[in-house]
């Protein structure tokens, strides 16, 4: 009986874990220089890739504001340094969020929205969102498929503070609620730095990472058919997951033995 116990907690553990690796959604964004006191780049710590070797990250536009029903928007991911991992930036060193054509970075963009259909079931440059950030002094971003429509590109995010930390959450909003399709919608960003240095500032960037929002799609359609027209490829089990399907194979081959 215990060992009955101990196999179905196993079996649930993995399911559980399982089934967060492949529909969870990704969370914050993690960033920090690569050489906090000789930055030449960002670190941007994650682990769900495209087929062509760019990190993405799942999300969805949900009604924010209980006051404004049918206004869909997104404050996910955040984006944050992460002490622990040692990704940090440098006090007052400013960060920004750069809109990309995915057509010329991309092996399976096509615009700078890019919209999964799926009715023709593949990515087409239609749709609207805006980027809201945090400055009073920027303009906030209206991107299209085609390019962008109105607004300053990059966004801004945040300010180093003397730790080195930032922490901050921009608002995308999918503009047109009332005629939007239901579909996966697809932006490619950079994330931007103005570092300073002795002589003046430097620009750094990261490599271009996806952010696609689900809007009113079944979250299995989603996983199944939206992310890998962006090229997502199904997320590699965490080790845990694998130590505990090799303790419950284990389990299970030991209750045979017994049996036999």
């Amino acid at each position: 009986m215990k060992l009955r116990c101990l196999i179905t907690t196993i079996a649930l553990a993995m399911m559980t874990t399982s089934a967060y690796a492949q529909h969870g959604h990704a969370g914050d964004v993690e960033f920090g220089y690569d050489d906090i006191s000789n930055p030449t780049g960002f670190e941007i710590e994650h682990d769900e890739f495209t087929s062509d070797g760019l990190l993405f990250y799942e999300s969805e536009f949900e009604e924010l504001d209980p006051f404004n029903p049918g206004d869909w928007s997104s404050d996910e991911p955040g984006f944050t340094t992460a002490s622990a991992e040692g990704l940090l930036v440098n006090e007052n060193d400013q960060i920004w969020l750069q809109a990309m054509d995915a057509s010329s970075n991309s092996s399976f963009g096509v615009g700078y929205v890019n919209f999964y259909n799926p009715v023709t079931d593949s990515l087409e440059a239609v749709g609207r969102l805006g980027v809201l950030d945090n400055s009073a002094s920027t303009s906030d971003l209206t991107l299209n498929g085609a390019g962008i429509e109105s607004g300053e590109n990059p966004q801004f995010i945040g300010l180093g503070d003397d730790e080195g930390d930032v922490h901050d959450h921009l608002i995308v909003d999918l503009l047109d609620d009332s005629t939007a399709a239901v579909g996966a919608y697809g932006v490619l960003f950079t994330l931007q730095s103005d570092f300073a240095t002795a002589d003046g500032t430097m620009d750094l960037t990261s490599d271009p990472f996806w952010v696609i929002w689900n809007y009113g799609m079944d979250e299995e359609d989603f996983d199944e058919f939206a992310l890998p027209k962006y090229g997502a490829v199904e997320a590699v089990p965490e080790p845990a997951t694998i130590s505990m399907f090799a303790i419950g194979m284990a389990a299970i081959m030991m209750r045979r033995r017994r049996r036999a």
